[in-house]
């Protein structure tokens, strides 16, 4: 695998050149800003942009147009990290040397990803009105869903509760609040900002030639030039005074736990590939110390993980419970953590967590997709570093290196989502 870098259509490129994929992977990445009132117009937009354009005004004649091109596929996808928004346009297409070197087929596929970025179905400098209403229905409907899903209510009340005044509160799904008001022109303008605004970064990813793809590339026109956002990840130094506790009752069989504890670590820390260690044995696999001492041992959680979100320096523990057993399961929790910031961490969690992280970091070149996401993170977060060396910085983290990062950590919020008779 090589991977190089260039400047193409006036923005930052990069060729990831390998013989291990049958498709080549082209990825547009526009790098806004992402705060609580751009989120929902950024999360309707999104949607609009694969359902039709000008030249191909239904989603049928996307679906032909796809088809017509040897199957390929589109996607458009939006999210944070911290105050950046991040939106990426890709279409994969199978390697022209597959279906007998027709010459025609990836200068076709930019013409065709050009009109989705540059000509979607508007009128009038608003969007296409039965396209916006049926979106804007959907899109309603899936934020109403998330009361229903009771995992993904419960974390958005943590973050809430725990930081109401931070950006990690904001949904970037959009709220229903913001989405009631919004016109097709509102989104069209948001639109218009992204790309007159926003930073660009391109991506190739399948086996071509350079000098050829830079030529090919050129069907897209140019993008602006504008900066890059600079605030991707947090850099707040936040202090806990005392820990907060939220209780919300409803109907629910099975209570909720939460518990936000915040980090002093993030993506671009020295101390990163150490708090993905400590993730991984603490809570990040069915092999992980809280799986071990409160669901196997104790039999206190039907499932209990943890997750850290480096962008915005904050660790997650999450687990599903009887609401009886609230303030025990809280409890083994911070005893595991303090455990941890004594040096008491299982040898053989810390092995099977290194060959957890190293096989992930293998499966990536396994996956186009997570290979040019793998890129995009080095080059929104100013980073460069390759999987290789990733996975050296792993192999030699040590127990007193992750005993740094969990001295780093201090709860700071517990949230209960329990049933309605109860009385803790």
């Amino acid at each position: 695998m090589e991977v190089a870098s260039a400047n193409s259509n006036n923005v930052k490129t990069m060729f990831i050149r390998t013989s291990k994929f049958k498709t080549i992977d082209i990825d547009i990445a526009f790098l806004g800003e992402f705060s609580r009132e751009t989120a929902t117009k950024r999360s309707l937009l999104t949607r609009l942009l694969t359902v039709a354009t000008n030249n191909y005004p239904s989603k049928k004649a996307l679906a032909n147009k796809l088809y017509n091109l040897y199957n390929a596929t589109l996607s458009v996808s939006t999210y944070p990290s911290y105050k950046t928004s991040i939106t990426v346009f890709n279409l994969s297409i199978v390697n022209p040397k597959y279906v007998g070197g027709d010459p025609s087929l990836l200068p076709e596929a930019l013409v065709f990803l050009r009109e989705v970025i540059f000509n979607p179905h508007t009128h009038a400098n608003a969007f296409a009105e039965k396209d916006f209403n049926e979106q804007k229905r959907i899109l309603r409907e899936n934020i109403k869903n998330i009361y229903n899903n009771k995992s993904r209510y419960a974390l958005r009340q943590l973050l809430k509760n725990m930081a109401p005044d931070e950006i990690i509160s904001v949904s970037s799904l959009g709220t229903i609040e913001d989405l009631d008001p919004l016109t097709p022109a509102d989104v069209y303008q948001t639109y218009m900002d992204m790309l007159e605004k926003e930073n660009v970064m391109i991506c190739v990813t399948g086996d071509f030639d350079g000098q050829e793809m830079l030529g090919h590339l050129r069907l897209l026109g140019d993008f602006k030039e504008n900066p890059k956002p600079e605030e991707t990840v947090s850099t707040e130094e936040i202090s806990v005074a005392k820990v907060r506790e939220f209780v919300e009752k409803q109907n629910v069989n099975q209570a909720k736990l939460l518990m936000g504890f915040r980090t002093d670590v993030n993506t671009k820390s020295e101390k990163f590939p150490a708090s993905l260690l400590f993730n991984t044995i603490f809570g990040g696999t069915f092999t992980s110390a809280l799986m071990r001492v409160v669901r196997e041992e104790r039999s206190l959680a039907y499932y209990i993980a943890s997750q850290i979100i480096n962008e915005v320096k904050i660790l997650i523990v999450t687990a599903g419970i009887d609401q009886n057993n609230y303030q025990l399961t809280s409890d083994l929790v911070i005893k595991q953590l303090e455990l941890y910031k004594d040096g008491r961490i299982a040898d053989d969690l810390i092995s099977i967590g290194k060959e957890n992280i190293i096989n992930e970091l293998l499966e990536i070149e396994d996956s186009p997709q997570k290979l040019s996401a793998f890129q995009l993170r080095n080059y929104l977060h100013g980073l460069d570093v390759t999987i290789p060396e990733m996975v050296e910085k792993i192999k030699n983290i040590t127990k007193e290196e992750l005993v740094e990062v969990v001295r780093g950590i201090n709860l700071d919020t517990v949230f209960l989502l329990a049933g309605e008779d109860y009385n803790g």
